[in-house]
């Protein structure tokens, strides 16, 4: 893998600056219009984090298909949200174990506390054992999980369990550093909080991108392509046409 690729392949487009700003606007006009209609404020949070998430796995896509203009335009919005929202269902149904053991042992820790404190504190270390352990498994699957989907373009790969399985288990060394530098992206993203929290809105997009461009390259070594032969881009099936 080249982890440098992933971290600088963002600056080699000539518009990278008015790319990632337009991503920034999104991630704005979700808080802005959230905090403005509150009853509503899961339609603004979807859509910032749809899109976005949509535009990073296009990177992902490219890499994958071996294609060298990473960066997509930004077009085609309504299909960039639904490969948005199939990613974030993909993320969900991964963490899902960890959701449901939160919701069920967090109230009982809460309850627990007023009562038997010994008990409650075991039962928050158990509950934080688990999220951490759960956390470190899903940085491993889920990169193969979205690469799956990337390539084959049926949400249903991504739940090809097995298979997730087996990639991370046959190229653990892989997926260990891909997860390793995703985090090293977070951070990057959470850094952007420092100033003023203004910068996060364009650390943030920067390390969905970087984190897509890992999966794409960690997919196609786990599947041992040095080269992957160019794929048709699902969003550019209309210019063929």
């Amino acid at each position: 893998m080249d982890i440098g690729k992933s971290f600088t392949f963002v600056f080699e487009d000539e518009d990278w600056i008015v790319k990632i700003l337009i991503a920034a606007g999104i991630f704005l006009a979700g808080l802005v219009v959230g905090g403005l209609f509150f009853w509503v404020i899961l339609i603004p949070t979807i859509l910032a984090f749809a899109l976005p998430g949509g535009y990073a796995l296009q990177v992902t896509r490219r890499v994958i298909g071996g294609r060298t203009d990473l960066l997509p335009e930004w077009d085609n919005w309504g299909e960039l949200f639904m490969e948005g929202v199939k990613l974030l269902v993909i993320m969900f149904v991964y963490y899902l174990p960890q959701i449901v053991v939160s919701v069920i042992l967090g109230p009982i820790a809460g309850v627990l506390g007023d009562q038997a404190e010994g008990l409650s504190v075991l039962v928050s270390l158990c509950l934080s054992c688990f999220n951490l352990i759960w956390f470190l498994v899903v940085s491993l699957l889920l990169p193969a999980a979205i690469g799956l989907y990337a390539e084959n373009g049926e949400l249903k790969d991504a739940f090809r369990f097995g298979e997730v399985i087996a990639l991370v288990r046959d190229h653990f060394s892989t997926y260990l550093v891909t997860a390793v530098m995703s985090w090293v992206a977070g951070i990057i993203g959470i850094l952007g909080t420092i100033v003023c929290g203004v910068g996060a809105l364009v650390t943030f997009p920067y390390a969905w991108l970087v984190t897509g461009h890992l999966y794409g390259q960690a997919y196609l070594e786990a599947k041992g392509q040095l080269a992957a032969p160019a794929t048709v881009d699902l969003f550019d099936e209309a210019e063929i046409e």
